[in-house]
């Protein structure tokens, strides 16, 4: 990935530190909320995705692991913290309440190893609206004994190039129908 791309992420990973609401609530991951079983990691893994975790920024904390490691197109890095509160910052206004989720797909490929595929089109709070749309992928790997996500490997089914140059394109550009108007 060339590194213009790359630096994408850190760029708004950055901007949505410094414009974050301080007043996050805390994450509950006490010995209460953890999984007690393969199938209940494997149950909240498809509540997270039909309640949209990646757009709401609420994700069931207590389904990963604290070192978990995080991967998308862009970049790798590893603690649930910094996962969370990335996608409580894009949640917190970066992504706009008009938006389509539709899951495509929900698999559990072996024991340790979930898939899912959505279908995701969002409006990003920029002054044009830009409309980001693509297929969306994420494996869960489950550490068997714990019942914990030790990573979550985001796929996209575009080059990240063309998804970053979909944030400059104006809407009437991408088809925007079927968005969501909340």
């Amino acid at each position: 990935m060339n590194p213009l791309t790359k630096s994408s992420w850190y760029i708004v990973e950055a901007f949505g530190n410094l414009f974050s609401n301080n007043n996050k609530e805390e994450t509950n991951t006490n010995e209460k909320n953890l999984p007690q079983s393969l199938q209940d990691t494997y149950d909240r893994i498809k509540n997270d995705c039909q309640n949209d975790y990646f757009i709401s920024g609420k994700v069931d904390a207590g389904i990963y692991d604290i070192d978990c490691i995080f991967a998308d197109p862009f970049v790798s890095f590893s603690g649930r913290d910094r996962f969370i509160t990335n996608l409580e910052n894009l949640a917190g206004g970066f992504i706009t309440e008009n938006y389509s989720t539709k899951l495509l797909n929900y698999e559990t490929t072996s024991n340790d190893i979930v898939t899912t595929k959505l279908m995701v089109k969002l409006e990003l709070n920029l002054p044009w609206k830009p409309i980001l749309a693509w297929p969306w992928g994420v494996t869960y790997t489950i550490d068997p004994n714990t019942y914990l996500i030790t990573k979550h490997e985001e796929s996209w089914d575009i080059d990240p190039l063309e998804g970053v140059l979909q944030i400059f394109k104006k809407p009437k550009d991408m088809a925007s129908d079927s968005i969501r108007r909340k």
